[in-house]
């Protein structure tokens, strides 16, 4: 082995350290997808979520293009690589949840997945070392925006065939149990009717019964 390979044998991550930044990079598109998706159902609760999510993906970030990197970035360059990171991220996320939920959000995933799709193109070629944004303008870019076009056209006219339903994974916001019936007021009969009289003694004819 020549000192150049063993040099760069040196910069390469190991197996263990590839795995663990890609997980943090999955993760967080993963994060970032269910919560932009599933906001309306509790805001809150998903706001929090998405921004987890993008933490996660950053975490990623800095682990992969600052500390496994064999050449890290200076700090304009780490700074734009930051913010074009967690751009793509949500661009991932949008087209990946949008997919996803469909027939339970459909107008919503119409409009998500599109945008996800031409935001998340955007972003990777700002953050990457060879992009250009001659590259965003380029056949490639116009075949992406058709594409997201074609997508929002589509998604919209199926998505009039599907009856939008939220969901809560296993919350009781959407229960299709049916209803307990009222209670009768107080003081009302609960059958409805006067119980039936008991039936009249036989009159008396004079005739006594007798055993032959």
């Amino acid at each position: 082995m020549t000192a150049y390979e063993a040099e760069l044998a040196k910069r390469t991550p190991g197996l263990y350290s590839r795995y663990i930044g890609a997980m943090l990079y999955f993760m967080g598109a993963a994060l970032i997808a269910g919560a932009v998706v599933h906001y309306p159902i509790d805001p809150l609760q998903y706001t929090v979520i998405c921004i987890v999510g993008a933490f996660v993906f950053l975490l990623g970030t800095i682990v992969n293009e600052f500390i496994l990197a064999t050449e890290r970035p200076n700090a304009r360059q780490a700074l734009g690589l930051v913010a074009f990171s967690l751009l793509l991220s949500f661009g991932v996320g949008m087209v990946g949840g949008g997919i996803q939920h469909f027939t339970q959000f459909p107008e919503r995933s119409a409009m998500m997945t599109p945008i996800g799709l031409v935001m998340s193109f955007a972003a990777f070629i700002a953050k990457d070392n060879d992009g250009r944004w001659r590259h965003a303008f380029s056949l490639f870019g116009a075949g992406v925006l058709l594409v997201a076009g074609l997508t929002w056209v589509g998604m919209t006219a199926i998505g009039t065939t599907i009856d939008s339903e939220g969901h809560s994974h296993g919350g009781d916001s959407t229960s299709n149990a049916p209803e307990a019936p009222a209670e009768a007021p107080a003081g009302e009969d609960h059958t409805g009717h006067e119980p039936n009289q008991a039936p009249a003694e036989p009159a008396d004819d004079g005739h006594t019964s007798h055993s032959h």
